[in-house]
């Protein structure tokens, strides 16, 4: 399934609507109201959504696309996270802290975004208490997820990693350039390629 191309395809307000019928929470009309209300935006391959040191003075929730985090070290970029769809971009502590960024995030693909902004959201809790019920079981079920990754991440081997990448993201495989994927896994490009090779010959 390509991913590329697709974006005049795709239906985000219908999008948002899927989104939001997640546990019965809201009916047909409060769902319409509410995605009339939330800004969804468009953003280019390579496109910078933050950059370190900026303020997080906006969350994204990735409706089509893939966005990917990375540090800046040594004048190296180290991914440390891929967002896709369904999946929300953002630093809940540097967002609800307004702290300065300490990463950035840039799109892999053309993107559509849902926007959440910092001064904005607590407006729309007050008038939709379940949109605040809905992001909180979302911000728990992303927490839990990341958690998982880091405790397999610091006791995996290299090629165990790629294995559970495998089995977790596969779709990424073929959306993500692999240089990008060896840096998220904390290996080199020509470690990843030896581990490829390696797991072909054993198939």
């Amino acid at each position: 399934m390509s991913h590329k191309g697709e974006i005049t395809m795709f239906d985000p307000q219908q999008a948002l609507m899927d989104l939001m019928d997640r546990g019965g929470l809201f009916g047909e009309d409060e769902r319409r109201e509410i995605a009339s209300l939330i800004p969804i935006r468009e953003a280019k391959r390579g496109e910078l959504l933050m950059k370190e040191g900026e303020i997080y003075s906006r969350c994204y929730f990735v409706l089509k696309g893939l966005v990917r985090q990375f540090y800046e070290m040594e004048g190296e970029e180290k991914t440390t996270a891929f967002f896709s769809e369904n999946q929300a971009v953002a630093s809940f502590t540097h967002y609800t802290m307004q702290k300065p960024s300490d990463h950035y995030l840039a799109c892999v693909e053309d993107s559509i975004l849902v926007v959440g902004e910092f001064d904005v959201e607590p407006l729309m809790f007050e008038k939709y208490p379940a949109l605040e019920k809905l992001t909180r079981i979302m911000m728990g079920e992303d927490m839990a997820k990341t958690q998982e990754r880091l405790s397999a991440f610091v006791t995996s081997s290299p090629e165990k990693r790629y294995l559970d990448f495998l089995e977790t993201r596969p779709e990424l495989v073929q959306r993500v350039p692999l240089h990008q994927i060896a840096s998220y896994l904390g290996i080199t490009p020509e470690s990843l390629s030896r581990i490829r090779k390696r797991l072909m010959k054993s198939e």
